[in-house]
């Protein structure tokens, strides 16, 4: 395997200048035509077909854009440095032009958080705690409706509405804990905001 930074360049500026030179014959177009499809200088094209200069990622998505060819395939790198296509990872790649909602990223962040710190008992118990405050907090608006508009509950115990009574409870002894688990400012900022900056798909 290759391991000095220079023989890694060298194996790209060959690579990426044998492969130009294939690609334009292919195409039949000249020297100054190919250089003007893709953006480049007769002069900057020619030092890439010479291997004087490694070929920039910029030039390389403008050939695969024009032409559908990649000067610089991943199985040839691969070769290059004895791996095979087949020993290349491709779960670090990005997909472009998607960006991960604000919500699925705080619940995932969330969950990795209590992966990290807390025990499998731990979480179940944290899980226990989340239902039961969402259980009462929705309990406890639904009932606020309900007294407002005085309709009839049919289950109150000496005036007393204990289940409403028992939410607000839940809701209290949990609020803290609850809230203190979520990034308030990231949730602010993307509400101040109008959700600007976010790419669209």
């Amino acid at each position: 395997m290759v391991t000095p930074q220079e023989d890694h360049e060298s194996i790209a500026r060959r690579l990426g200048a044998a492969n130009l030179l294939a690609i334009r014959a292919s195409t039949g177009l000249s020297q100054a035509q190919f250089a003007a499809a893709i953006g480049l200088s007769d002069r900057t094209l020619r030092r890439y077909e010479r291997g004087e200069r490694e070929l920039p990622l910029a030039a390389r998505l403008a050939i695969i854009q024009v032409f559908k060819i990649d000067p610089l395939a991943g199985d040839q790198l691969a070769a290059a440095v004895g791996l095979r296509d087949a020993d290349l990872s491709l779960g670090a790649t990005a997909e472009p032009g998607v960006e991960e909602s604000l919500w699925v990223k705080l619940r995932r962040e969330g969950l990795e958080f209590r992966e990290r710190n807390y025990s499998p008992l731990g979480q179940l118990l944290l899980k226990v705690r989340t239902c039961a405050f969402a259980s009462a907090t929705l309990y406890f608006a639904a009932m606020q409706i309900v007294l407002g508009l005085e309709l009839s509950l049919g289950f109150a115990t000496n005036g007393m509405i204990w289940a409403f009574i028992g939410a607000f409870c839940v809701i209290a002894l949990f609020f803290f804990s609850v809230i203190g688990e979520l990034p308030l400012l990231k949730v602010a900022r993307y509400l101040l905001t109008g959700h600007k900056g976010r790419r669209a798909p």
